[in-house]
């Protein structure tokens, strides 16, 4: 049987069985507004971590980061620019389901609505204004080194 290394949702680097994986194209929003940007935490580790999720089938890349965004945080937005595309493998061990997933980042534009208390997600909670330059390196879920660097840029 043949493995494939990669990260789980408490950095761990673990070897996962290949059958476990499957094919995520995802979606990821850097949503600013003055000096803050939204935020949500990850429930399996606290840490922060962008809104948006998996794209489904037959669904433009745009219209699911605008449909994850809803789902998740309650507000609207206006997909602008694109900024980053990353091929990632991980195991998300509360679900014991692996990924290999391909993320695309969107700088989006805030429009309207409250965020919303509690998010519905099962991996996320708590979303909110967090000012940018509260944010390190280490209170980043994963890829912390890409999504930092394109917090400050």
């Amino acid at each position: 049987m043949e493995n494939i290394r990669c990260k789980n949702n408490f950095d761990e680097i673990v070897d996962v069985p290949k059958e476990k994986f499957f094919f995520r194209p995802s979606a990821y929003a850097i949503i600013k507004k003055g000096d803050e940007i939204v935020m949500l935490r990850n429930k399996g580790n606290g840490k922060l971590w962008l809104p948006g999720g998996g794209i489904e089938i037959g669904e433009k890349i745009e219209d699911g980061l605008k449909r994850e965004i809803r789902e998740e945080i309650g507000i609207d937005v206006e997909v602008g620019r694109f900024l980053l595309m990353k091929e990632n493998f991980f195991y998300y061990q509360p679900l014991d389901e692996a990924y290999h997933a391909f993320l695309f980042f969107y700088q989006c534009e805030y429009i309207s609505g409250e965020l919303k208390k509690e998010s519905d997600d099962l991996e996320s909670k708590n979303p909110q204004w967090v000012k940018i330059q509260d944010i390190k390196k280490e209170d980043l879920s994963d890829m912390k080194d890409d999504i930092f660097k394109l917090l400050n840029s």
